[in-house]
C-alpha cells in the first residue's frame, strides 16, 4: 500500500513542481524537504534530546509559538525542532522562533525522506499542530516507537468528506497516533468515526485562544494614528472581497472622513493587485512595507494601507476600531476571528465560515460578532458600526470575554503529553 502511496505522491510532486516555480513558493533550504541536511543542521539536531513539532503554515506557526513556549518551561531539558511547510510559514517561524527551536523545512512524505528525518531528529515525541496526517512519516515514527500526537486537532466539513472516501486506508494510519487533542466534541467525533482509538482521543479546546499576550506594539509602531483617526482593518482577505470592502469604504469616508482602511490579504503576493484596485477607485494606496522601511509623512494619512508583510496582522488588529475577517464573503471556509477578539474589537464576517463553525457559534451566542448573509447586509452592518462607537465598544468587550472564557487549551494539551516526556 505504501509503495503505491509513494508512487501517487511522486506523481503529485511532479505535477506540483511547475506551480511551485511559477508562484515562487520555494525558499532557501528547500532541499531539506528531500532529506538533504546541511552539516550545520545535522550538528544541531543529531544525538540531542529532541521534541519534534510540525506546523504547516502561518496559522499553525502562530499556534506552535505559544505551545513551544510552554513546552520549554515545562520540559527545559529538551530541544525543540520545528518543521514548517510553506514559504510564508517558514519565514515567520525563522523570524519569531529561531531562538526557541531549530527551525527547518518539513519533509516531503516519501518513505525514504520520512525515514531520513526520523533518523536524524529521533525525537522523544512528534507533535503535529492541527490535523496533519502524513502516512509514510507516521509509519516511520511508529516503527521506531516514537509517540505521535496531534494538538489543536480539527476536521473541516470538506476534509471529513475527503477522509471518508479513503477511510479503509486511513484507519491503519490513525491507529498509530498515541494522542489526539481535538478542539471540539464534533472534531473528536469525526476522528473517532474515521478510526482513531477512543482511549486516545481528548477534547482539549482551541489553542488559538491562548498565547496572544505576547503581542508587541513595536511591530507596527511606525503606522501611527492621527488624532481622531479610526482604523477599519480587513484581515485575511481573498479575491473579490477587496472590491466589496473598497466600495463600502468609499461610502464610509463620505459620512466620516476619520476612517482609514487597512487591507491585509491572506496571500501577500496579491498586494500589487489590491493597490491597483484601490487606485482605480481614486484612493491613494501605500504598501505597509514602505512604512516599516522608510516611515511616512502625514500627507498620505488618507491612503489605503495594503499589508505586504508577514507577522503584523495581530498588531494591526490591536490598533483597529473595526475588523472584517475575510474568506467569509468570497471563497468560503473562514479565517481566525480569535485574534481581533482578544483585543476587544468589533468584528464583522460574511456568511461562509464553515471551517470555524464552532468558534463562530461561541461568539454569536454572546452577541460578540456580526455575521451577515450577503454583500448588501455587509454594507449595512459596516456603516452601522462605523456610525456607533458605543456599539463597537460593547461588542468588542463581549468578544474579549469569550476569548478569556475559552483559554487554557495549551496547558490541557501538554498535560496529555506529559507521560511521554517525563
Amino acid at each position: 500500500m505504501f509503495l503505491l502511496y509513494d508512487l501517487l505522491f511522486l506523481i503529485y510532486a511532479i505535477l506540483y513542481l511547475p506551480y511551485l516555480l511559477i508562484t515562487n513558493r520555494g525558499y532557501a533550504g528547500y532541499a531539506i524537504r528531500f532529506g538533504f541536511f546541511p552539516p550545520s543542521i545535522q550538528k544541531r539536531v543529531k544525538g540531542m534530546a529532541n521534541i519534534w513539532v510540525h506546523a504547516v503554515s502561518v496559522g499553525e506557526v502562530m499556534v506552535a509559538e505559544g505551545f513551544i513556549e510552554q513546552l520549554r518551561k515545562k520540559f527545559p531539558s529538551y530541544q525543540l525542532v520545528l518543521t514548517v511547510t510553506t514559504k510564508t510559514g517558514y519565514a515567520l517561524a525563522l523570524k519569531r522562533l529561531q531562538h526557541s527551536a531549530v527551525v527547518i523545512p518539513s519533509p516531503l512524505d516519501f518513505s525514504f525522506v520520512a525515514g531520513r528525518f526520523s533518523d536524524l531528529i529521533n525525537p522523544k515525541i512528534y507533535i503535529a499542530a492541527e490535523t496533519e496526517i502524513w502516512p509514510n512519516l507516521y509509519v516511520q515514527l511508529y516503527r521506531k516507537r516514537i509517540p505521535i500526537a496531534v494538538i489543536n486537532g480539527r476536521i473541516s466539513d470538506k476534509s471529513f468528506d475527503c477522509y471518508k472516501i479513503i477511510g479503509f486506508i486511513l484507519k491503519g494510519v490513525l491507529s498509530r497516533v498515541s494522542v489526539w487533542c481535538m478542539q471540539t466534541p464534533q472534531d473528536a467525533g469525526r476522528i473517532l468515526a474515521l478510526g482513531a482509538e477512543a482511549s486516545r482521543v481528548f477534547v482539549t479546546g482551541n489553542l488559538k485562544f491562548d498565547g496572544l499576550t505576547r503581542f508587541s506594539q513595536g511591530s507596527s509602531g511606525q503606522l501611527t494614528s492621527a488624532h481622531g483617526e479610526l482604523w477599519w482593518v480587513a484581515g485575511s482577505t481573498h479575491p473579490g472581497e477587496e472590491d466589496i470592502v473598497l466600495d463600502v469604504y468609499a461610502k464610509i469616508i463620505k459620512e466620516n472622513s476619520n476612517w482609514r482602511l487597512v487591507i491585509a490579504p491572506r496571500h501577500i503576493e496579491r498586494a500589487d493587485k489590491i493597490i491597483e484596485l484601490a487606485t482605480h477607485r481614486g484612493f491613494k494606496a501605500l504598501k505597509f512595507s514602505h512604512i516599516l522601511n522608510h516611515g511616512e509623512k502625514r500627507d498620505l494619512d488618507k491612503a489605503v494601507i495594503v499589508v505586504d508583510t508577514i507577522g503584523h496582522l495581530r498588531s494591526l488588529y490591536a490598533k483597529a476600531s473595526l475588523v472584517f475577517v475575510g474568506k467569509t464573503l468570497r471563497v468560503g471556509g473562514g479565517q481566525n476571528i480569535i485574534e481581533p477578539s482578544f483585543y476587544g474589537k468589533a468584528i464583522i464576517i460574511g456568511p461562509r465560515s464553515e471551517n470555524f463553525r464552532d468558534i463562530v457559534s461561541c461568539f454569536k451566542e454572546r452577541n460578540a460578532l456580526v455575521q451577515v448573509k450577503d454583500d448588501q447586509a455587509f454594507e449595512t452592518a459596516v456603516r452601522d458600526l462605523c456610525a456607533d462607537p458605543a456599539k463597537r465598544e460593547a461588542q468588542g468587550a463581549r468578544a474579549r470575554e469569550v476569548v478569556c472564557a475559552n483559554q487554557g487549551a495549551t496547558l490541557r494539551s501538554i498535560a496529555r503529553l506529559e507521560d511521554y516526556l517525563k
